[in-house]
């Protein structure tokens, strides 16, 4: 008890101290509202609310915006105020936003409400604040932005409190000054925060006298200590400063009473009906004052008119989402168009889905782009049509890209080069092996292709002899030559075997060169063959042995000298031997015989 009274001591020579401000000030539910008139800048007039423990006003909805209206009638002020709204430099203005990107200097959700007179400067180089216009012959109430740096003649704070209590109620004549936690001094409350200290100046009292708001008291609720009235006098002045009924008792101050069914309130003097929440007059919140019952709803709900039911708010009126938004009860949602996703503390914005950052969306190249996203191929494939987003290996070697043999490989090809011409760097081409003396030359395609070299392209091709050089046809043997085992090219393999459609029109007529070459190599097989076979008989025919002669069986012998006389000598004569007579007749019958 003694403590009790040296902090109420303590309070009152704190309050006559430092006197307080005079400001206009409106009480409600847990905070109050003052308008104070000084020349400052947005941060300066931010300043001097935090100072005293509270922030530039904000107005997060209808019944708070309806409040700082009141203040402001209450006052008499025509000209703007600063709220506690503002935009810092280098945040952006969101036209889409109710906000349009503000916040609130006492933090917290930036919520659904707005009263923009018109919309703000689109910047994010300056910073904007923002001050409330009272209702008058230009326009109603609403919110202008401006450049916070400017001055304006006042300025709003809030203040917000656990609990408060009731008028402080007087038994007798007198008056009643309240000094609030906040520093503003006022003489008038309908409701005083917790911490205010009441003076009370009697008439014809011995000196003033004070109470405390303190609580919270049992069951609730916050009250004066001491407890009033104050001013004690007789019953007859004023009911004692009871509501109802004002009890004396001989040597005792007067006391205060309630009629049957009601209960006396924390201050000792006013009156509450009891249980007078039991038959649940109110659809959200129900809280008893004196004379009846004062009906609430949550968050996301308004009173109805009739003042006991509550309504749900549409906040996608205010269009909140960046995107689209879904009406709840009490609440809303926020929803994303396909390929975003919710971002931000609320949720309320929404930011590009990346589905390249996802494994195997693509077979090879992935791009993304705002709300979607496009496969594509690596250099060396193609897409498949109709196959979704495959990607098929490109068969370059179909183009004749080479001089020579090609050989497909997975995204490329590679040339195979004759003898005497060596591969270029990128494997794509061919040159002339450089002699002595000279330098390599390319072998451009149509060159190489008129000395007939062979091309592996997997049928048989014939090889000319070239008349550039020479030779006539006729001196050389055709050749069929195919595709050598150790440089025949593998098939292709990689994504896909099919060519591309602007390989179609070259395929029937590769087909068509490569089955006229076939033709032509085996007549030119068949002539051959005629030839060879006409040759051979045409030689077995001077080859036959000529017919023996009947003189071949005969064998001449040398003449014998024949002696004379006197006559001389004779020439030799041939003789012949009686077997060779013999042979000889018996040859001559044989052919007649053969001959018949």
């Amino acid at each position: 008890m003694a403590v009790a009274r040296l902090l109420l001591l303590l309070l009152v020579l704190l309050a006559r101290g430092s006197g307080g401000e005079e400001a206009e000030v409106v009480c409600a539910g847990t905070a109050c509202y003052t308008l104070h008139r000084a020349e400052l800048g947005w941060n300066g007039a931010q300043e001097r609310c935090r100072h005293n423990g509270g922030n530039l006003a904000p107005a997060r909805g209808p019944a708070e915006a309806e409040r700082l209206r009141e203040l402001l009638a209450a006052a008499g002020w025509p000209g703007p105020a600063w709220i506690g709204l503002s935009l810092s430099r280098g945040r952006c203005v969101q036209p889409q936003e109710p906000l349009r990107g503000f916040a609130w200097a006492a933090g917290g959700e930036p919520g659904n409400y707005s009263a923009w007179l018109s919309e703000p400067a689109v910047t994010c180089l300056s910073a904007r604040c923002v001050s409330l216009r009272p209702a008058g012959p230009s326009g109603a109430a609403g919110w202008a932005d401006r450049p916070c740096r400017a001055p304006l003649p006042a300025f709003l704070c809030k203040f917000s409190f656990r609990g408060m209590c009731g008028p402080l109620p007087l038994a007798g004549p007198g008056r009643v000054s309240y000094t609030t936690p906040f520093g503003v001094r006022s003489p008038r409350l309908a409701a005083a925060p917790f911490g205010t200290l009441a003076e009370a100046d009697c008439e014809g009292g011995e000196g003033p006298a004070f109470a405390l708001c303190k609580g919270p008291l049992e069951g609730g609720g916050f009250a004066w200590h001491p407890p009033g009235p104050l001013c004690p006098a007789a019953c007859a002045h004023r009911n004692g400063g009871c509501q109802h009924r004002c009890l004396e008792a001989p040597g005792e101050p007067p006391r205060c009473a309630c009629h049957p069914g009601y209960a006396l309130a924390p201050d000792m003097a006013s009156c509450l009906p009891e249980d007078a929440c039991r038959s649940s007059p109110c659809q959200g919140t129900c809280r008893a004052r004196p004379g009846g019952v004062e009906c609430g709803c949550e968050a996301g709900y308004t009173l109805a008119p009739d003042g006991h039911r509550c309504l749900d708010v549409d906040e996608c009126l205010s269009g909140p989402c960046q995107h689209e938004c879904r009406n709840t009860a009490g609440s809303f949602v926020c929803l994303c168009r396909p390929g975003y996703r919710p971002t931000g503390p609320d949720g309320h914005r929404c930011r590009d889905e990346d589905e390249c950052a996802q494994p195997g969306v693509c077979p090879q190249l992935c791009l993304n782009v705002p709300g979607s996203f496009h496969c594509a191929c690596r250099p060396g494939y193609q897409r498949q049509p109709g196959s979704g987003d495959a990607c098929l290996d490109v068969d370059e070697c179909l183009r004749d890209p080479c001089p020579g043999p090609c050989r497909n490989l997975p995204g490329s090809f590679e040339c195979l080069c004759p003898p005497g011409f060596l591969p270029e760097e990128d494997g794509h081409g061919c040159r002339a092996a450089s002699t002595a003396g000279e330098e390599p030359a390319q072998a451009p395609n149509s060159t190489l292709r008129t000395t007939g070299m062979p091309q592996t392209t997997g049928a048989l091709r014939t090889t000319s002899i070239l008349q550039t050089m020479g030779a006539p046809r006729t001196t050389g043997i055709p050749q069929t030559l195919g595709v050598p085992a150790e440089a025949t090219p593998p098939a292709p393999t990689a994504v896909g075997s099919v060519p591309g459609p602007e390989h179609s029109a070259d395929g029937p007529r590769l087909l068509l060169y490569y089955i006229l070459g076939s033709l032509v190599a085996i007549l030119l097989l068949l002539a051959f063959a005629l030839a060879l076979l006409a040759c051979r008989r045409r030689a077995a025919k001077r080859e036959k042995q000529p017919v023996k002669n009947a003189a071949d069986n005969y064998c001449w012998v040398p003449e014998q000298p024949e002696s004379r006389g006197a006559g001389g000598e004779r020439s030799p004569q041939p003789h012949v031997s009686d077997t060779n007579r013999t042979g000889l007749a018996e040859d001559k019958t044989n052919r007649k015989s053969l001959m018949k």
